[in-house]
């Protein structure tokens, strides 16, 4: 799986380039945000509406969730502690 995500606020705009990919280890997402060297995190957690990919040596974050809620997918990242930010989409009519 490859994917991008893009945030704007303003005049401050950032971008994450991302893919899932099968190793011999397992599936592992590699995060690349402002174009930098892949982080990897290995497949945690899989489940009907939830996966989660963590990599406890990073500094943040240590967690990728994505989840399925009613009719929205939603991506969360998290750290230790309160760390956490998240984003939601609604599914098209």
């Amino acid at each position: 799986m490859l994917g991008m995500h893009r945030d704007a606020k303003g005049a401050k705009a950032s971008f994450e380039f991302l893919r899932i990919v099968e190793t011999a280890d397992g599936l592992v997402y590699l995060a690349q945000p402002g174009g930098k060297p892949p982080t990897p995190f290995k497949l945690s957690e899989l489940a009907k509406d939830r996966v989660v990919f963590a990599n406890p040596e990073h500094d943040f974050p240590k967690r990728i969730l994505y989840m399925l809620r009613e009719k929205q997918l939603c991506a969360r990242v998290e750290g230790d502690g309160e760390a956490a930010e998240e984003w939601c989409w609604n599914a098209k009519k």
